[in-house]
């Protein structure tokens, strides 16, 4: 009996990854050891007492919380460590690029990246007159999300370092370790994992902060509801899943919602709210570090706040001053590192007013001729247009998120409540046009530009109490039918998720069991034996190459010649050796995107029917799945592996 359970115990442990470990094995086991030290303690008296207590439901609060710890560790596991169907690799491009940009932190290379935008090669030219080649500094991305994951790495490494020492000792920990490079031996890089647990954190200690703001609106009773919509919310996960750094907004976001009703308790108790605004500005100034576009909520802020707050004005200045305490350092940097404030993101607002984004970062020069305010007032219509045509998908397909809108024409009992849900509205507006100049470009359901999603939690909360007011107007005093309107409300809202729960729980794996196309990881890493560290290979998915092949990597300029020219004329010290293509580009529509769209110019290669002695890169083979990559190189370096 005993060889059985240890073996199955062993076999269990074994398939288990460390992380499922501590959160499926080692909380619960806390927990009860916690529980069972207490009961050791008391006499029989006591005992008597706590079983009244229990009788009397006065642990019905302990064992919904551990009822709700091991729901989520449940969750966590399916979505993160269950094989075939869960966690398959990071799946957006920018998640991907911020990875490697925190690799570089790790390695104490400062704020820099290893993919080449031929965008930045005319800001680096124009403004400095050469292109940083060695170390390229980022200036497109915003730097607190990937130096918050550059600090994951480090202490995930040296985590990884300790088991590695134990594993010389004792092989059973072997198991507990991980390579930190990409392999072909690897199906699932191990960072990509760390980097999506980590978003799922961030995500988890957001939920904890709506429910003491919502508690604070409302009452304990509606909190408690918030939690579990927003955990039955898929697209949060999906976001956490993705590597993007929305949930690392969502909770800074939230932590700034709570501090403003703070300010506004404070003011309406007749108390000091000035401390309670100075945290919610540099809460914002963190914000705008996780992602840029996040200034157009503060602006939303700073509205309110001048409407609302008296002194008129002395509010605003200050909070506006944190504010750039904050994000007036990272502006410094950008202009020192490349001669401009705003950096290279910020023309990705050129998005559909000049091309696409892609055709924007892979053009040599920005067209900037002919820009003017007035040529984005299609763009930022037809956008507003398409958000509101897609709201309720925007808000998680939550049910009871647009009914905050409803909720506006509400007057609620307490005053602060009523006033605040005008300061999220003002920040919901202002972000609203923020997102139409800038755009969503993304085609997928996470979107990079998307801020919609952090107002889910309070638009939810409201939207809830709207509709329990509404229902108890009703006065259906059948204990049954309440209970299956409140099923009911969950049951629509989480259906999305409950159904991905179904998929995750049930289904057999659903090959392949990477995030195809466009990403292979194993025979992306491959192109780090065909190359040294210091040569550079052209693709049109730079980002991965970059992560997993850990090569610097030429993002496909929008002409041959201007590839000619790049590799001609030594701009990157003749350092190109190679040409990646992927369904990136090959996946695209045939005649509209690639026989005359922006990628015509390398049509033939995409086509794979070009005539390669004519171009430098001269050997070419294909990759997997099934030959859709393509390699061009400029010998036969896959017959030498250790090249």
């Amino acid at each position: 009996m005993n060889f059985t359970l240890d073996s199955f115990l062993a076999t269990m442990i074994a398939e288990m990854p460390a992380g499922l470990l501590v959160a499926v094995v080692v909380g619960p086991l806390l927990i009860g050891i916690y529980f069972l030290v207490r009961f050791l303690r008391v006499n029989e008296t006591s005992v008597q007492q706590m079983v009244h207590t229990l009788e009397q439901g006065g642990w019905v609060r302990r064992v919904k919380q551990v009822l709700l710890l091991s729901a989520i560790a449940f969750l966590v596991y399916l979505w993160f460590f269950k094989e075939g169907n869960g966690f398959k690799g990071l799946p957006h491009e920018k998640a991907i690029e911020q990875a490697q940009i925190a690799r570089e932190i790790a390695r104490g290379h400062g704020f820099s990246t290893k993919v080449i935008r031929p965008a930045a090669l005319w800001q680096f030219e124009k403004e400095l007159g050469s292109f940083p080649l060695e170390q390229t500094p980022d200036t497109y991305h915003a730097p607190l999300n990937p130096y918050i994951t550059a600090l994951v790495f480090k202490f995930m490494d040296w985590m990884n370092s300790g088991m590695k020492h134990l594993a010389n000792k004792r092989e059973y920990f072997d198991r507990y370790t991980y390579e930190d490079l990409m392999t072909t031996k690897q199906v699932v890089f191990a960072y990509d994992r760390i980097i999506a647990f980590t978003q799922l954190i961030f995500f988890l200690l957001a939920v904890l902060v709506n429910y003491f703001t919502a508690k604070r609106l409302f009452d304990e009773r509606l909190a408690v509801f918030s939690v579990w919509f927003m955990l039955l919310c898929e697209r949060f996960w999906d976001y956490a899943m993705s590597g993007l750094p929305q949930m690392l907004m969502l909770l800074i976001f939230s932590t700034a919602l709570y501090l403003m009703v703070r300010a506004i308790e404070a003011k309406e108790a007749g108390g000091k709210h000035l401390p309670w605004l100075i945290g919610v500005a540099a809460a914002f100034g963190l914000l705008a570090l996780a992602h840029g576009l996040t200034i157009w909520l503060f602006a939303g802020a700073l509205v309110f706040t001048a409407f609302y707050f008296r002194p008129l004005g002395r509010d605003v200045a200050i909070m506006l001053g944190i504010f750039l305490l904050f994000y007036g350092p990272w502006m410094i940097r950008n202009q020192m590192v490349c001669g401009s404030p705003v950096g290279l993101g910020w023309y990705s607002g050129l998005y559909q007013v000049r091309g696409t984004e892609t055709q924007i970062m892979r053009s040599m020069e920005m067209p900037l001729k002919g820009v003017s305010p007035t040529v984005f007032r299609a763009k930022i219509q037809n956008q507003i247009v398409d958000q509101m045509g897609g709201i309720y998908g925007f808000l998680g397909k939550s049910l009871l998120a647009p009914f905050f809108f409803i909720a506006l024409l509400h007057l609620f009992k307490r005053r602060e409540t009523s006033v605040f849900r005008w300061f999220v509205v003002s920040m919901w507006l202002w972000g609203v046009l923020g997102m139409a100049v800038f755009g969503m470009p993304d085609t997928t359901a996470t979107k990079a530009n998307d801020l919609h999603i952090l107002f889910v939690p309070a638009m939810t909360c409201y939207g809830l109490a709207l509709v329990l007011i509404m229902w108890t107007r009703l006065d259906i005093n059948v204990r049954l039918i309440r209970l299956g309107f409140l099923i009911l409300l969950f049951f629509v809202s989480g259906f999305p998720f409950l159904n991905q729960f179904i998929v995750l729980s049930v289904s057999a794996p659903t090959p392949p069991p990477v995030v195809w196309p466009p990403y292979v990881p194993p025979y992306i890493a491959i192109l780090s034996k065909w190359t040294r560290e210091n040569e550079i290979i052209t693709s049109d998915m730079p980002w991965a190459v970059a992560w997993y092949a850990d090569r610097k990597s030429l993002w496909l300029p929008m002409t041959v010649r201007d590839w000619i020219e790049l590799n001609d004329y030594n701009q990157l010290k003749g350092q190109i050796v190679g040409l990646h293509l992927t369904p990136v580009t090959g996946n695209r529509e045939f005649i509209s995107e690639i026989m005359k769209g922006e990628y015509k110019e390398w049509a033939p290669f995409i086509m794979r029917n070009v005539n390669t002695k004519e171009f430098p890169l001269k050997a070419v083979t294909g990759l997997p799945i099934d030959g859709e990559c393509v390699y061009y190189s400029d010998r036969k370096r896959w017959e030498n592996s250790e090249e």
